[in-house]
């Protein structure tokens, strides 16, 4: 093989590195795409009500893409070492009605409605970005399989926040509420189903502490509304 020829091999750390550079660089074409499809939606005025349908599903794909990129960036940082918390004292109820709002989609006449069950005046101590990823992931996970409702509720229960997305869809499989920290267990080549979604989220509610105490999740069909419940625990 002639010197010209001769490819050197990348090891596993520079690997990684181009891995996330990429995965930052299709980050940020989503949020472009997004803000120019949101852009579009505003100039066309007059579009048929099916046309209007497709834009959000493609605006509901893509927000689904930039969440899973935005986790798997935050899971390669934890594991590599290279994630530093950023907590800071926030309302809740301001926080998750922005949430809210940024959810709804272009067209504003969902065929699922949302309500935000929140006292005002509950502040907490958490990562604003990866909190918000986290409830932004599970309320598109809701939209996904509830049939016309989803409640978004936080309250504080024995000194620690509760924040819940509830639906009225079928629930979840008995698998997903059996919570694992094994990636082997998690991840199902054969059905496509990775349940990474989940993973994360207790990662991130584990990496919030507070002195002896620490956040976790919680996954069941409790739902008020008849359907799944998934909880974050923050103390």
């Amino acid at each position: 093989m002639s010197e010209n020829n001769r490819h050197s091999a990348l090891n596993a750390e520079q690997f990684n590195a181009v891995l996330m550079s990429f995965i930052h660089d299709i980050k940020n074409s989503l949020l472009m795409s997004l803000a120019s499809l949101e852009t579009l939606y505003e100039e066309l005025d007059n579009l048929p009500d099916k046309q209007k349908s497709r834009l959000t599903t493609i605006q509901y794909e893509l927000r689904r893409i930039n969440n899973a990129l935005i986790q798997l960036l935050s899971l390669y940082k934890m594991e590599t070492n290279l994630f530093t918390m950023q907590a800071d004292q926030y309302n809740i109820y301001d926080f998750l009605d922005e949430l809210l709002i940024n959810n709804i989609p272009l067209n504003g006449q969902q065929e699922i409605s949302i309500h935000l069950q929140c006292d005002e005046d509950i502040n907490w101590f958490f990562d604003r970005d990866l909190i918000a990823t986290l409830i932004n992931s599970c309320i598109n996970n809701a939209i996904r399989y509830a049939r016309g409702q989803i409640l978004l509720n936080a309250e504080i229960i024995d000194h620690y926040l509760h924040i819940s997305v509830e639906d009225d869809g079928r629930g979840f499989p008995d698998k997903m509420l059996q919570q694992s920290d094994d990636l082997e267990t998690i991840i199902n080549a054969r059905t496509g189903s990775t349940g990474l979604g989940l993973y994360f989220a207790r990662q991130i509610a584990i990496i919030h502490k507070n002195r002896e105490k620490q956040g976790n999740t919680q996954v069941d069909n409790l739902s008020r509304l008849g359907g799944g419940r998934f909880m974050l625990i923050l103390p």
